[in-house]
C-alpha cells in the first residue's frame, strides 16, 4: 500500500511538472534540463539521509535528550523539526539548486522556479518510496501533500531569480530575495513537521493537550494543501510575466544577442 500511494503521489507530481514546463513561454525548456534538477533533486535525498540523523545525534550527543533538555512541547517539535528536516532537507536541495543554476543557466524568472521545482519532485518521488516503505499508512496520507517539496522548490527558485532580476536590473531587493529562498520553505517545513509527525503533544500525557496537538495538525494541513494549490495556481497566471523577467544580460552584436555567458542567440 504504501508503494502504491508513493507511485501515485510521484505521478501527480510528474504531471504538475510537465504542465509547468510545457507552459514556458515562447517556447518550453528541453527534455534534459528538465530532467536534469530532478536526478539531482532523488540525489538529494540519499545526501540528506546522513545529515538529518547525523545532526540529532550530535545534539543528542552534546545536549542529550530533547525531552530533558527541552520541557516545552512546541519548542522541543521545532527544534526536531528543524534539524530533522526543515533546515537539513531545504539546505541539501539548495545545494543541489545551485549546481542546477551552474548546469541549465536559467533564463528567466519562470525557469528558476520551473527547475528548483524539479529538484523538489526529484526529492518527493524517492523520499515517499522510503517512507513507502517503512510507514505504508502515513504514506497514504502523504499523497495529499504530493506537491509539498516542489511547493518549497518553487519558492525557493522564483524568489532566487527575483534576486538575480533585482541585480540585474540595479532595482534592490537583492539580498531580501536571497534570504528569503531559504528562509520561507525551511520556516513552513519546520512548523508543518513539528505540527505533525514531529508533534510532541500527540505523546503527552494530558489528553487534553493531545487534542490541542491534533486540532493544530489539522489546521496546519489544511492550510497547506489549499496553499499547494494557490501557489501553483498563482504560478501558472504569471507565466507570462515571469517569462518576460529576463535575467541574462544581452547585447546586440551583428545581428544577434550576445548573453552574459558568451553564447550567442538569434
Amino acid at each position: 500500500m504504501g508503494i502504491i500511494a508513493a507511485i501515485v503521489a510521484t505521478i501527480i507530481c510528474a504531471v504538475f511538472y510537465v504542465r509547468m514546463c510545457k507552459r514556458e513561454i515562447p517556447e518550453p525548456i528541453s527534455f534534459k534540463r528538465a530532467a536534469i534538477p530532478v536526478a539531482l533533486g532523488v540525489l538529494a535525498v540519499f545526501i540528506n539521509m546522513p545529515l538529518s540523523i547525523g545532526s540529532l545525534a550530535a545534539i543528542a550527543a552534546v545536549f542529550g535528550k530533547l525531552s530533558d533538555v527541552i520541557p516545552s512541547l512546541v519548542l522541543r517539535s521545532l527544534v526536531a523539526s528543524f534539524f530533522m528536516a526543515g533546515f537539513t532537507e531545504e539546505f541539501v536541495k539548495m545545494l543541489m539548486f545551485l549546481i542546477v543554476i551552474r548546469v541549465c543557466k536559467p533564463k528567466n524568472v519562470y525557469e528558476y522556479g520551473l527547475l528548483c521545482a524539479g529538484v523538489g519532485f526529484g526529492f518527493t518521488g524517492l523520499e515517499d518510496a522510503v517512507d513507502g516503505i517503512q510507514n505504508p499508512v502515513s504514506s497514504v496520507v502523504r499523497v495529499f501533500f504530493f506537491g509539498m517539496h516542489l511547493m518549497f522548490g518553487l519558492i525557493m527558485g522564483l524568489e532566487m531569480g527575483l534576486a538575480k532580476y533585482s541585480k540585474k536590473n540595479g532595482t534592490g531587493g537583492s539580498v531580501k530575495h536571497t534570504i528569503l529562498a531559504m528562509a520561507v520553505p525551511v520556516l513552513w517545513h519546520t512548523i508543518f513537521d513539528a505540527s505533525t509527525i514531529a508533534n510532541a503533544a500527540f505523546n503527552a500525557e494530558d489528553e487534553a493537550v493531545q487534542m490541542i496537538g491534533v486540532v493544530v495538525a489539522l489546521v496546519v494541513c489544511a492550510v497547506s494543501i489549499a496553499l499547494q494549490f494557490v501557489l501553483l495556481i498563482q504560478y501558472k497566471k504569471n507565466t507570462e510575466k515571469l517569462c518576460a523577467m529576463s535575467v541574462v544580460d544581452e547585447e546586440p552584436v551583428g545581428g544577434h544577442f550576445r548573453r552574459a555567458d558568451g553564447g550567442a542567440e538569434a
